[in-house]
């Protein structure tokens, strides 16, 4: 599997980046704890793996793992001359040039949560909970939209209150709506416009890729947040 580190932001605006995400460890730490205690987790544990998800992710958003490479080929028109006797003689023939597309998914910023995601719902799957991600999914997907050389970009906070409104359907709560949001935002957000985004030919597209600020990871920390107004 081929490994592309990629900084999410850079220069000035990385440093800022980097300053911003230690300041918000805390809260990312004990938005993670407090879903974690939700499934009856010991406190201990729960801030331990809380604490080591929120550092792997700031750690890894860096790194991004390509899932699958879309080549195409481009066929153009080419004229080479032949001089016979002093004269150049036209000879048209066609050549082709391959071009490449690298998808990739980013750890920090899409693995990790979707893996928490994953463990937390093995622990309270239901069929209610499939259908809020379904719903969410849908709803997430209508608020996106795709701009060439940007990506998929969405309203800030629709994600994580589109999930905390649909959680209600498997009766709401931290541990569901972190899942509806993740699993709703991956799904709706970036898997279902994918065909949108490699329409335009980039050379590189990772899903997650704005790390720990990207919409998958802040979705489920801030819908967690929100779930507890309800």
């Amino acid at each position: 599997m081929k490994v592309v580190i990629a900084l999410p932001f850079y220069g000035l605006l990385g440093i800022l980046y980097a300053g911003l995400a230690v300041l918000l460890m805390p809260f990312f730490m004990f938005s993670f704890v407090d879903v974690l205690r939700s499934i009856g987790m010991h406190p201990l544990a729960a801030l331990l793996l809380g604490a080591s998800v929120t550092f792997l992710s700031l750690a890894t958003s860096p790194v991004n793992l390509v899932v699958y490479t879309l080549s195409r080929r481009q066929y153009m028109p080419v004229v080479d001359y032949v001089v016979v006797f002093g004269i150049p003689v036209p000879v048209p023939r066609i050549v082709f040039q391959e071009e490449k597309s690298y998808i990739a998914i980013n750890v920090g910023g899409a693995v990790i949560p979707l893996a928490v995601a994953t463990y937390l719902a093995t622990h309270v799957f239901s069929p209610a909970l499939l259908v809020s991600i379904v719903a969410a999914s849908v709803l997430i997907y209508m608020t996106s939209r795709v701009v060439p050389n940007v990506g998929v970009v969405t309203p800030a906070l629709a994600p994580p209150i589109i999930a905390v409104l649909v959680a209600l359907i498997a009766g709401g709560g931290p541990v569901t709506t972190y899942v509806t949001a993740v699993y709703g935002t991956i799904l709706g957000a970036d898997l279902f416009n994918m065909r949108k985004v490699v329409r335009d030919k980039p050379p590189f597209v990772s899903i997650g890729g704005a790390g720990v600020f990207d919409g998958i990871y802040l979705s489920g920390v801030l819908a967690t947040l929100l779930s507890r107004l309800f």
